[in-house]
């Protein structure tokens, strides 16, 4: 479903991005290491801070293309049933009292998601999509937003890209 599509679309991009990363590191490190005076503290600092930099464009690069593809998934069809289907999934893990967040934009599928739960609010920190539940009677939270997701993907990708940078 439209779990699969969000994750297969991450995974690809973030498959591609990868690549990129690899390749650039390799010429970053092949630069480090044609360096003369590569031993030198002071270089050695300015030459991490570079490889840093290079690192975060690439972030940036991936994780704005990432965003599109989210936005657009959020203008399909597609994204109600998702909705629908987080809302499901949040009171089945904290419990029927639980209270569904969504963001402003999609208040017209509330109609459809108020028969899942007891009640329907707006979230203005909510900017991708997705949904937040909160059951106060159990103190319990669930976040099934999709900038959450995303950030999850983002550590994922550091783990995973080749990007990880260590100062030896």
């Amino acid at each position: 479903g439209t779990d699969k599509y969000i994750d297969y679309e991450l995974k690809r991009t973030r498959a591609t991005a990868i690549e990129n990363a690899k390749a650039v590191a390799k010429v970053e490190v092949g630069k480090l290491s044609e360096q003369s005076n590569f031993d030198s503290s002071e270089s050695r600092k300015e030459l991490m801070s570079q490889i840093f930099h290079k690192r975060d464009e690439i972030t940036k690069d991936v994780f704005s293309k990432v965003v599109k593809k989210v936005e657009a998934f959020t203008k399909s069809d597609d994204y109600s049933d998702f909705l629908e289907q987080s809302v499901k999934n949040i009171v089945e893990a904290i419990g029927d009292e639980t209270v569904i967040y969504i963001r402003e934009e999609d208040e017209k599928h509330i109609p459809r998601l108020s028969a899942l739960c007891k009640e329907i609010k707006t979230d203005t920190s909510i900017t991708l999509g997705g949904c937040k539940g909160v059951n106060s009677a159990r103190s319990l939270r669930a976040d099934d937003t999709l900038e959450r997701r995303l950030e999850e993907q983002k550590k994922v990708f550091y783990a995973t890209s080749g990007l990880s940078v260590t100062g030896g």
